[in-house]
């Protein structure tokens, strides 16, 4: 399959994919494929951004701090099942902030990462974060 064109996002060709993926998009490309004789649309998206550990750490290190982070999480009061979970892996209330404070690790074991509130388990005072 040859690439017979890439277009920029912005450029004529791509207005529609940007009007869907926004900042994400990065290239729109037409490819052929000569012995099925179709052209392909196919487009180059941002799926994960994150930031460059400093020289000496290593990526896995870095990965290894952000999973022990505490989150704080909402978790709907009829979701009965999933706060027992969320329990047994340590989370904990905080009747203040109205969510579910516990660790990263455990938000993604319990695939809660999309209900992850970025910065509001610092603000969760009546929840020891030492004690997660």
């Amino acid at each position: 399959m040859d690439v017979t064109r890439t277009i920029k996002p912005g450029q004529p060709g791509s207005k529609r994919f940007q009007r869907h993926w926004g900042d994400r998009l990065v290239a729109v490309r037409y490819r052929q494929d000569r012995a099925r004789r179709e052209i392909y649309t196919t487009i180059e998206i941002i799926v994960d951004t994150r930031d460059i550990p400093p020289e000496n750490v290593s990526l896995n290190a870095v990965q290894a701090y952000k999973k022990q982070q505490p989150v704080a999480v909402t978790i709907n009061w009829d979701e009965v099942a999933l706060r027992q979970a969320a329990k047994k892996l340590g989370a904990r209330w905080s009747q203040q902030q109205r969510v579910w404070v516990m660790r990263y690790s455990a938000a993604e074991t319990l695939a809660l990462q999309s209900r992850v509130t970025p910065g509001l388990a610092e603000r969760c005072a009546d929840v020891d974060i030492s004690l997660i």
